[in-house]
């Protein structure tokens, strides 16, 4: 088989200078080697790049995927509808702070009611105990209805103070929610509708934003995997320069053993000259098939770089996600969720207010009942001393009529104490069904949620640290990546330097090694010797076959088995071509 390589003018009879030539080859080797392992060692560093980018565009696509932009939007919606409502429920808020009002004002005019006829009842027990101690016979008995009278008629005001403290308290207190509520309408006035409207646009804006971010960053992504696979195999190419290093070497060591060929046969002068230009022709053609091989596969790995960083510049496409993560993004909704903030924060007061006057005076209907039940009692007991005493006075006669007559009052208010508790009692139950109205209707503001408010502004936050820092993380690493892989193929672009250093060595060898040797006698033994010293150091089926060609002939050797491993060896050089396809895509 002929190998094809350069053809190099040839200058016969020229001294072999095997160490100028071994420099040589260390210094093409060399640069092999460190080029390769610097575009390796980039290429790796491109690798990691590109994962970085993808988890970082993953990052961002599970941040805004389509089901959280959905319910933050939602939530948003919600909000501003909640926050448009807000002053038709302080309207009710404030009808439902009126009744209260009323019912109480009410209440209030049913026990200064009570209190005169106590005061009036207290006049006449009085009246009894003087009117009885201008009768000597009855006025230890009667002195003793009066003062009892009197203590139960002093309970019964007592209850009634109690009471009235507890009116003039919640009263207060109502009096605090309405003047808060005041306030509120001011606010509710300078702030809806305009930030619940601006809140809405705002959440439809961000839900678009974040669709487009999220579309952007999965194709990206797409594109980066492939980039990320093509790399992978890029470097598993690379293997090209540890191939070309390793045969180097063998001709490094083909070299060597050539000079000291030259210097240790005791063949002839002009034998050992043959043997030695026999080796340095194999070596040659070692070293054309190597630059050939060389320059033809590291083409392919440059254009396979050269591919792979116009994909890259795709990456570049990030840059455009920062724009749309700037004005009018996640960071000015901050300003209308602060607005939105403020409001739920005033609401959420005056619902606290709402529920506490609501729980209090439902509180205070039960306390009040029971005391409206102890001024019956203590208008019972009078009436039934106002009995004993008109009953006491009839025995008495004539004297006793003065008795009798005060008496007959003091059943006839004390009958009027009982219309007005039962009044009370009335007032009590429309004030308990104010309050329970409002128990049983809830809040209308209960639509603005604090909670559910800081959840969304949480998540909105969280997104916004995601496009904010993410965002210009991608544009850096797409940037980077895209240089990584540029340099990477300009360090490869190997015909300039280092393929020429490889053809130069190969030029330098077939000019040492002068005219070709075909007269192989008396050096056969010599020659076999060193050829097979060679062949021991290959790894590369296109070695053998090239040294096939230069070893010496044996005669004894079946020519089935020469052709058989001639054969192999030429099957074996397009398999290793085919296994640098397949890594090249």
């Amino acid at each position: 088989m002929n190998i094809q390589h350069h053809d190099f003018a040839v200058t016969a009879g020229l001294p072999v200078q095997p160490t100028a030539i071994i420099d040589q080859l260390e210094t093409a080797r060399a640069l092999i080697e460190s080029r390769f392992s610097d575009a390796g060692g980039r290429l790796a560093g491109s690798l990691e790049m590109v994962g970085r980018l993808i988890e970082s565009l993953d990052r961002l696509e599970v941040t805004l995927d389509a089901k959280s932009v959905s319910d933050t939007t939602q939530d948003l919606l919600s909000t501003a509808e909640g926050l448009n409502a807000l002053p038709e429920a302080q309207q009710d808020r404030i009808a439902y702070f009126a009744n209260i009002k009323v019912a109480g004002a009410q209440l209030q005019a049913n026990i200064e009611s009570m209190r005169t006829t106590l005061r009036y009842l207290r006049a006449f027990a009085l009246n009894v105990k003087i009117t009885a101690g201008s009768t000597i016979r009855a006025s230890d008995e009667f002195a003793g209805f009066a003062e009892r009278m009197c203590s139960q008629l002093d309970l019964g005001v007592g209850q009634l103070d109690e009471l009235a403290d507890q009116l003039t308290d919640l009263s207060t207190r109502l009096q605090q929610a309405l003047e808060f509520e005041q306030t509120l309408s001011g606010k509710y006035a300078a702030l809806i509708p305009a930030v619940p409207d601006r809140l809405a646009v705002d959440a439809r804006a961000i839900q678009q934003q974040h669709t487009q971010i999220a579309d952007v960053a999965r194709s990206i992504a797409a594109i980066a995997r492939d980039i990320q696979t093509k790399v992978s195999k890029a470097l598993m190419a690379l293997q090209i320069g540890d191939i070309t290093r390793q045969r180097i070497e063998h001709v490094q060591l083909g070299l060597r053993v050539a000079s000291r060929l030259a210097a240790q046969s005791d063949l002839a002068e002009e034998a050992r000259d043959r043997a030695e230009r026999r080796l340095l022709h194999m070596l040659a053609a070692q070293m054309c098939d190597i630059a050939a091989d060389f320059e033809a596969e590291a083409v392919k790995v440059t254009q396979s770089l050269n591919g792979m960083a116009a994909d890259t510049a795709q990456i570049l496409a990030v840059n455009a996600l920062g724009g749309r993560g700037g004005k009018g993004g996640l960071r000015e909704l901050e300003e209308s969720l602060g607005h939105a903030g403020l409001l739920v924060g005033d609401v959420t007061a005056a619902m606290a207010n709402a529920h506490r006057i609501s729980n209090e005076t439902v509180s205070a209907v039960e306390a009040l009942s029971r005391r409206v039940g102890a001024i019956q009692g203590v208008k019972r007991d009078i009436q039934q001393m106002a009995i004993n005493s008109s009953l006491r006075s009839n025995r008495l006669g004539d004297i006793g009529k003065p008795l009798s007559v005060i008496a007959i009052e003091l059943s006839s208010h004390a009958g009027q104490l009982e219309e007005e508790a039962d009044l009370t009692l009335s007032s009590l139950n429309a004030l308990a069904g104010v309050a329970n109205d409002r128990q049983a209707g809830g809040d209308q503001d209960g639509r603005v949620d604090a909670g559910r408010l800081n959840g969304v502004r949480s998540r909105l936050r969280q997104a916004a640290d995601v496009v904010e820092h993410d965002l210009s993380g991608l544009s850096d690493q797409g940037a980077a990546t895209a240089r990584s892989l540029t340099v990477a193929a300009e360090q490869l672009g190997l015909k300039a330097d280092m393929g020429d250093a490889l053809h130069a060595a190969a030029a330098a060898l077939v000019e040492a090694a002068g005219p070709e040797v075909d007269d192989l006698s008396q050096i056969e033994a010599a020659l076999d010797e060193a050829m097979n010293e060679i062949g021991r150091c290959y790894t590369m089926a296109r070695e053998r076959l090239i040294h096939a060609e230069y070893a010496v002939p044996k005669d004894a050797a079946p020519e089935g088995e020469e052709a058989q491993a001639e054969t192999a060896a030429v099957e074996a050089a397009p398999a290793e071509a085919d296994e640098f396809a397949d890594l090249l895509f």
